[in-house]
């Protein structure tokens, strides 16, 4: 995030909420119980209410950080999901690395979270890797076109998850369709389901998480 920087090259910057989030999540990694489940993605993870809305999954851990990209993701894995030993991993990334930061190709975007679930299949074999795709964004609020920043559209939100398909062909990873979830018969997102145009706000979520439970 560039916040008032008048100058930077493709470094995606390190804030205060997002260095706070993360020592959050470090210091819950002492209450972790026996075969948990983490979800670990941005602000569409950490906002997720898993109590309310994930209840069957026990020893749940939100390890979202608003903000983050799979890069950032990827230097954080150790702390964000290795240490919490679990039994079963769900992944939801991308949206923030078409920011007008980064502004990374779904190809490039699909390669990092290929290295992030490396990383975690091969210190935790056992774990249950879930891929979810990229949930929508209302365009007239935060298309690329509507905001002259960045690259996010709704065909490069799909795009992401057609890339992961094709990059991460590993038969250890279950990819989770959550897009059509959030949108209507013609395919377009529901606006009822969201904050600001990016962030669902609870009937969004619940939509979200009858999606994860279907495909389970």
């Amino acid at each position: 995030m560039r916040e008032n920087m008048k100058y930077d090259t493709n470094k995606y910057q390190l804030r205060e909420s997002v260095l706070k989030r993360m020592l959050q999540i470090i210091s819950h990694q002492k209450y972790k119980g026996p075969a948990g489940t983490v979800f670990y993605g941005d602000s569409i993870t950490e906002y997720f209410d898993l109590e309310r809305f994930m209840p069957a999954i026990d020893h749940k851990y939100n390890c979202g950080i608003g903000g983050i990209t799979s890069n950032m993701l990827l230097h954080f894995v150790d702390e964000g999901v290795l240490k919490y030993e679990p039994e079963q991993v769900f992944l939801m990334i991308g949206t923030n690395d078409l920011g007008n930061t980064l502004m990374l190709s779904p190809r490039d975007i699909a390669l990092n979270v290929k290295e992030l679930i490396e990383i975690i299949h091969y210190n935790l074999p056992h774990c249950k890797i879930h891929l979810l795709s990229c949930i929508p964004c209302i365009e007239d609020q935060h298309g690329y076109k509507s905001t002259k920043q960045g690259m996010r559209s709704n065909d490069i939100l799909k795009m992401i998850f057609k890339e992961y398909k094709r990059m991460i062909p590993y038969e250890y990873v279950h990819f989770i369709n959550v897009y059509p979830a959030l949108c209507n018969k013609k395919g377009e997102p529901i606006k009822n389901y969201y904050v600001d145009g990016l962030h669902i706000n609870d009937e969004g979520y619940l939509a979200l998480s009858k999606a994860i439970q279907d495909q389970l």
